[in-house]
């Protein structure tokens, strides 16, 4: 299914702004467009100047054809190099008249980022920068899923488009392979809004990843073959350039290719191009003219920041003469383009008759040149003259290290990665290494590791403060990336001995402080036992108090809770918001800042067992994942909402969000596939399925064995607890000798918790009450004192028969009911009337409700009803059909009358008890859950059914009067109501 598509949102335009949904906007933009000129600023954006150019109506006929299809948001014109399709799309643009927007891709659209910003500067000059005001930022988290960022973008630049609009991408080809090219094609075309197109122009035919575009005519494709000038064409262009005679030659000679044409328009010859460019063009050329030519190949744009005056006046009159070159620009500022196919001759001539050195000198001169005004076209030339000549690799590397920061603060990770991949491994500084390092680290935080090392094995002794971020930046990995499991006590060892150590990190420096974040992160996680890992820890909590980056205090906070919540030390998490103190909304929190918090939050709900707090936080930070395009987080947020929604009752949404993690999984996330597993498992256990529960449970052993012993310790206790509910003693041996081990090393008090759960257990299956309740005490203990309220992995049956024996034996009384509460814990056969039902209803001498202990006022009107009925469900025994309750209740009433208000009270006596579950409706049938609700008449023992005190002695209706005369006689209550 498409997700968000056009299709599914008929009224986009009203998620424009109001300034661009109005009529008088949408005429001035037409008419703005229709006026400007072809040239714009940037070579992505600089159409072909078709004022020379013969157009070609039945071409444009069939265009406006494919374009008006029913459902058709897209045509793609797939040709080879000088068939036209670009001159085509250009003169049908302008011969429409209406508003367009022109973007040509090149290799550097590969990088999502990059593609991005082009969009938005084709925007900003198609629509003005207002329209571009609020453009989609792209962050590197955005890069886990940049289609979906692309989405957005595109949604953006449509929406601020007038309906008729046409959008064209040149060159699409540029992105190389279907796998890169599907998902953002998809995203392009899903956001076309109905009355616009986007033209894609490409030297490669319709992607067959795509099939299902085409097949539902998203996508209209043009014959390649109708590109082809006709006759008729030909005989206008012959006649159009003076040689009206010749069409019949020209046509025999060209076979219609339009850029064959232009050729013999220009009194060339054109049977054979390659031979052609290579003699026929350049033998006649003069020296200067085939210089600025030679120097022209080798520019995105020919302009006076590229070439000489006189170089540029000189391809002007070339492309006035029939060369194939794009002029634009006004007289005083001309910009100039050569064909692909003049160019890539033209460079590989040079290739072949020039020498590299002097060649390499040329292009890194130019480059210098085009340096202020086009940083990308200024790297492909000197990475160009590093190939010739390696004398030019140190400052293409140097370069490379000045632009790294920028563009990777602006998400351009692959374009960077790209470009140093280009320079030979063996001529890279360590610094590039290093840089190279941070454009791995979102993709793969292995590969950044190896990269790091590489920086460190070429870094001298004069290096160190290099040398210490390539091992910060490899420490941190380890929080990421899995794949290496050697411990990091080595390199925690080479930091300290390049004086970076907890003791010497100043945390008021942003940047020392996430170094301190990084470092410990990894350590916490996969070695939390390191004898420096306090010491990081209370630099990390120091954080919190300085005025560093708000993004990093986020993070760190965050950490902070995650670590809590792997130990089982919960009661350390109800601060942390308040130490934060930071408003996710404030200017400077970047948007991953805001998902960091919401986890953050989460982890604080466990601490309270708050779980309507829990759901709210969870359905918050999805809607900000969803509104800002970053989903690195979403199984995570999900997995702890679907615990939350288990524990509230709501098994429906625990299902819904575990399986949405399902349908995303990746095995090679590790730390995903461990939570989701320990979460999958333990929700399989409550609902008493311990079989599933055992399975998932290895599953996520397997995964958490990289992680570190915290997350290993969590998964090893779900297993325990499955093992023991299916009774396998012997494996449930083995594995709690693994938990005793990692409890003891790592004094993980969740771990220490399972364990006297587990040993309770045992001890009551073997008659030792006594040891039992020692175990009970100490677990209870644990639980009261790190606020360890829900404790993922225990088998909900056997813990509530547990901690009735704790509540009956008066251990640690309030710890278990709070503790059966907060895991809303069925109550076991003859439970403890201390057991916490969060429903209590007293009618026995008088009538009295608590909800989670505290007491519901009886008075007011409009209570009157709704209590009525909770006595009339007592009084019938607990269960009674709708109608006879209606009958009872409301006995005046005539037809559906008395079931309306029927519904009325139960909707009102349910929100006074907290919810459903007190009184279900199955089969036509209200009951009082008895998990759920404790009424002291219906819980009384057989042989104490003659109650001392009277039943509802304030309540006369006849159906009272006839049960408190029932149980007088010590007969138990019936709906019957016999007397």
């Amino acid at each position: 299914m498409r997700r968000d598509s056009a299709a599914a949102r008929p009224a986009r335009s009203a998620c424009r702004p109001a300034w661009c949904r109005s009529a008088r906007y949408a005429a001035l933009l037409r008419r703005k467009l229709a006026m400007a000129p072809a040239f714009v600023l940037g070579a992505h954006l600089l159409p072909p100047d078709v004022r020379r150019r013969l157009a070609r109506p039945r071409l444009f006929a069939e265009l406006e054809r494919l374009r008006a299809g029913a459902g058709c948001r897209a045509v793609w014109i797939g040709a080879a190099a000088g068939c036209g399709k670009t001159t085509l799309a250009a003169s049908w643009l302008a011969a429409r008249a209406a508003a367009s927007l022109w973007l040509r891709l090149d290799e550097g659209d590969r990088d999502p980022a990059t593609f991005a910003g082009h969009l938005r500067q084709a925007l900003q000059h198609a629509a003005g920068a207002r329209a571009v005001r609020r453009w989609p930022a792209f962050t590197r988290e955005h890069l886990a899923c940049p289609a979906l960022q692309i989405r957005r973008c595109a949604r953006r630049l449509f929406g601020a488009l007038p309906d008729e609009a046409v959008a064209v991408l040149d060159d699409v080809q540029a992105w190389h392979d279907d796998a890169t090219l599907a998902p953002l094609l998809r995203s392009l075309v899903d956001e076309v809004r109905p009355g616009q197109c986007l033209v894609l122009l490409s030297q490669r035919p319709w992607p067959a990843a795509l099939a299902e575009l085409r097949a539902d005519a998203r996508v209209a494709v043009l014959d390649a073959a109708s590109l082809a000038f006709d006759a008729h064409e030909v005989q206008a262009w012959s006649a159009m350039a003076g040689h009206v005679d010749a069409g019949d030659a020209w046509l025999a000679h060209s076979a219609g290719w339009p850029l064959a044409l232009g050729w013999l328009a220009a009194g060339l010859d054109a049977r054979d191009l390659p031979a052609l460019l290579s003699s026929s063009l350049l033998a006649g050329l003069d020296a200067a003219d085939r210089s600025a030519l030679d120097r022209a190949a080798w520019c995105p744009v020919a302009d006076a920041a590229t070439l000489s005056a006189d170089e540029v006046h000189r391809l002007r009159r070339l492309a006035h003469s029939g060369v194939p070159i794009d002029a634009a620009g006004t007289p005083r500022a001309p910009r100039l383009r050569l064909h692909d196919l003049l160019r890539q001759a033209l460079q590989q001539h040079q290739r072949e008759t020039r020498e590299p050195g002097e060649l390499a000198a040329t292009l890194a001169d130019m480059a210098r040149r085009l340096q202020a005004v086009d940083e990308d076209g200024a790297v492909a030339l000197q990475l160009e003259a590093a190939a010739l000549d390696t004398a030019h690799v140190g400052g293409a590397d140097a370069t490379l290290c000045t632009l790294a920061p920028a563009w990777l603060a602006s998400a351009r990770h692959a374009a960077l990665r790209a470009h140093i991949e280009r320079l030979p491994e063996a001529r890279r500084s360590a610094a590039l290494w290093f840089w190279l390092a941070q454009a791995e680290l979102p993709r793969s935080p292995g590969a950044a590791r190896a990269c790091a090392d590489r920086a460190l094995a070429l870094l001298g002794p004069d290096e160190a403060g290099l040398a210490a971020r390539c091992h910060a930046l490899a420490i941190a990995t380890h929080f990421q990336s899995f794949d290496d499991t050697r411990p990091l006590a080595a390199r925690v060892s080479a930091l300290r001995a390049l004086g970076v150590a907890a003791e010497t990190c100043d945390v008021r420096d942003s940047a020392q402080a996430g170094v301190a974040v990084g470092v410990w992160s990894a350590l916490f996680l996969r070695q939390p036992t390191h004898p420096d890992c306090a010491a990081w820890q209370a630099r990390v909590r120091a954080l919190l108090h300085e005025p560093v980056d708000a993004n990093i205090r986020l993070r760190a906070a965050m950490l902070l809770a995650k670590q809590s919540w792997y130990q089982g030390r919960h009661a350390d998490l109800i601060a942390l918001p308040a130490l934060v103190r930071i408003e996710p909304g404030r200017a400077g929190v970047q948007p991953y800042g805001r998902l960091l918090e919401g986890l953050m939050r989460q982890y604080v709900a466990w601490a309270g067992a708050d779980w309507p707090a829990g759901l709210r936080c969870t359905h918050e930070a999805l809607t900000v994942a969803d509104a800002v395009g970053i989903h690195l987080l979403d199984a995570h947020l999900r997995l702890h909402g679907a615990c939350f929604a288990a524990l509230r009752g709501d098994d429906a949404q625990a299902r819904a969000w575990l399986d949405a993690v399902a349908g995303q999984a990746d095995p090679a996330r590790r730390m995903e596939a461990w939570h989701h597993f320990t979460v999958r498992g333990w929700l399989a256990l409550r609902g008493g399925d311990a079989a599933a529960a055992e399975a998932a449970s290895r599953v996520a052993i397997d995964a958490a064995q990289a992680m570190g012993p915290d997350p290993h310790a969590m998964a090893l206790a779900l297993r325990c607890h499955a093992l023991q509910t299916l009774d396998d003693a012997p494996a449930l041996r083995t594995a709690q000798r693994e938990l005793v081990a990692l409890a003891d090393a790592t004094e993980n008090r969740l771990a220490a918790l399972h364990l006297h759960l587990l040993n309770a257990h045992t001890a009551a299956g073997s008659g030792d009450r006594d040891g039992c309740l020692r175990q009970l005490r100490q677990a209870l203990r644990v639980a009261r004192a790190c606020a360890l309220w829900a404790p993922i992995g225990i088998e909900p049956r056997a813990t509530a028969a547990l901690l009735n024996e704790a509540i009956a034996a008066g251990v640690e009384r309030d710890a278990a009911c709070r503790l059966a509460r907060a895991m809303r814990l069925a109550p076991p056969p003859q439970a403890s009337v201390h057991w916490p039902w969060p429903v209590r209803v007293r009618t026995l001498g008088g009538f009295a409700i608590e909800v989670d202990d505290r007491a519901v006022s009886a008075e007011g009107k409009q209570q009157k009803r709704p209590l009525e009925l909770l006595q009339a469900l007592v009084a019938l025994g607990g269960s009674a059909g709708r109608e006879r309750l209606a009958d009872l209740l409301w006995p005046e009433a005539e037809g559906d009358r008395a079931l309306d208000a029927l519904e009325v009270a139960l909707r009102r006596l349910r929100q006074l008890l907290g919810g459903p579950d007190a009184v279900p409706l199955r089969g036509g049938r209200l009951t009082l859950d008895p998990h759920h609700v404790w009424v002291d008449v219906l819980r009384a023992p057989l042989a104490a059914r003659r109650p001392v005190d009277a039943f509802l002695p304030d309540q006369t209706a006849h159906w009272a009067v006839t049960a408190r005369e029932r149980l007088a006689r010590g007969a138990p209550l019936s709906a019957s109501l016999a007397a």
